[in-house]
């Protein structure tokens, strides 16, 4: 087996959001490593970037800034989805059971109640990462309020690890590799690595 290596550049964008495939520039990185076969590791070298291998922005692992108020911000986020999921499953038994219990009541009065509880738990918008005046780690003098950027890209993968065949990408055919950039605004370019592992 023999190592390969690139860093790929992604231009920053007017968009807050960024979303750019890299489908095409990936296999060209596949095509100059003149390997035939291997597996090809792609990862970001930011916290506010991640990859997914299609445009539905799904769970992956967990690599971000440790700056204590960010990991705050994270634990009150997914402790606040979690009981939003509770509710919601809570809720679909209450309905699922209104033959047995809550056919006494109106099911405009149940929507209504579950509605204003559902409203009082959603976020308040303040987030600890991004209050300058208590926070003290990781600072620099042009430091921006990004965390709901963190808080997206905590969300989805930070790298992807992909096999390839007779010099192509084993892609499925409606999958791409596409490059999330959720803080892109006034950035200087992001790095992807690309590693290879091929013969």
């Amino acid at each position: 087996m023999n190592i390969y290596k690139e860093t790929m550049k992604i231009a920053a964008s007017k968009n807050d959001t960024n979303c750019v495939d890299i489908t095409k520039e990936v296999q060209k990185i596949v095509c100059r490593s003149g390997f035939v076969g291997g597996v090809i590791l792609i990862h970001t070298l930011h916290t506010t970037t991640g990859l997914t291998k299609g445009r539905e922005v799904t769970s992956g692992f967990f690599v971000q800034e440790h700056e204590p108020l960010l990991i705050d911000d994270f634990n009150e986020i997914l402790n606040e989805g979690a009981g939003k999921l509770l509710l919601t499953l809570s809720q679909i038994k209450l309905v699922a059971g209104r033959e047995r219990f809550l056919d006494m009541f109106p099911k405009e009065l149940l929507d209504n109640f579950l509605n204003i509880i559902i409203a009082i738990l959603r976020p308040t918008g303040y987030l600890k990462h991004d209050d300058f005046s208590i926070r003290t780690k990781n600072m620099n003098p042009n430091e921006r309020k990004n965390a709901t950027a963190h808080l997206k890209a905590a969300m989805i993968r930070e790298s992807l690890l992909w096999s390839f065949n007779d010099k192509k990408l084993a892609l499925g055919r409606w999958q791409s590799i596409l490059f999330w950039d959720f803080d892109s605004v006034g950035r200087d370019p992001r790095e992807i690595q690309v590693v290879i592992i091929g013969t």
